[in-house]
């Protein structure tokens, strides 16, 4: 590997590891989202064929959450409940957000919504949204102006 290519994956790393540092920093729980939902971090890979969403919903139940695909957009969204624990008589933090989150991410490519699959392991949420194919060439018919 040559010399730029090295630099190049050094920045995209460093950039990786800027981007994790903000999104865990507490600004989101400061500003009230309109819909009282809370949103839980999501990663998006692009590979030749496919784009891959990962969605952390660590203590969510399968059967709670939904996963809505369009050609240019997806929406998960659900609920997360703790197990209750009657004996607790004080708070000292609370940092996991419970209740109903809904989450959507325009996709930066066209997907085939026909393929899209999902698989939840370990509060990962690995949802797989193959490329659309779809070239065509529409003739577009020039009308004469006035």
């Amino acid at each position: 590997m040559d010399s730029f290519s090295k630099k190049l994956i050094a920045e995209l790393e460093e950039m990786e590891r800027a981007g994790r540092r903000l999104r865990n920093m507490s600004l989101a729980r400061m500003m009230p989202y309109t819909s009282g939902n809370w949103q839980p971090p999501v990663d998006i890979y692009e590979a030749e064929n496919a784009l891959y969403v990962y969605v952390e919903l660590a203590g969510v139940d399968k059967e709670s959450m939904a996963v809505i695909a369009d050609e240019r957009q997806i929406r998960i969204k659900g609920v997360r409940h703790l197990p209750p624990q009657e004996s607790i008589a004080c708070v000292h933090q609370l940092e996991i957000e419970l209740g109903a989150f809904d989450r959507e991410i325009t996709l930066p490519a066209t997907v085939a919504v026909d393929q899209v699959s999902s698989v939840y392991t370990d509060g990962i949420l690995v949802v797989t949204l193959p490329k659309s194919r779809k070239t065509c060439n529409v003739e577009i018919q020039i009308i004469q102006g006035e």
